[in-house]
């Protein structure tokens, strides 16, 4: 082998050797980054058992608001028909009055 052809079979192997130390740079640093996502996936994970849980305490809370919606609406009926029947009475009662003042003029 010649010294040309020595020259450029080291300089190739130089050159293979840094490519290598790169690949096993960047497979390092993948790796890292898979660990990272791992750990992210877990805390993603754990963050939404919580968010589940939150949607169950919501639902609990709407369905209590909807049972006292309905408690308040069924008040509501209830004190209209009290109105009602007192504004019939009142309009009873100023008749009453208004037939009884002109009896004893």
């Amino acid at each position: 082998m010649t010294e040309n052809q020595t020259k450029e079979m080291f300089k190739l192997l130089t050159r293979s050797v840094s490519g290598i130390q790169r690949l096993e740079t960047d497979v390092s640093e993948l790796k890292a980054d898979v660990s990272e996502l791992k750990a992210d996936v877990s805390e993603l994970k754990t963050d939404m058992i919580g968010v589940k849980q939150d949607i169950s305490f919501i639902k609990s809370d709407v369905s209590e608001l909807k049972t006292g919606q309905k408690r308040l609406e069924k008040g509501l009926r209830l004190n209209n028909r009290a109105v009602n029947t007192l504004a019939g009475d009142l309009l009873r009662i100023d008749e009453r009055v208004l037939d009884l003042e002109k009896a004893s003029v």
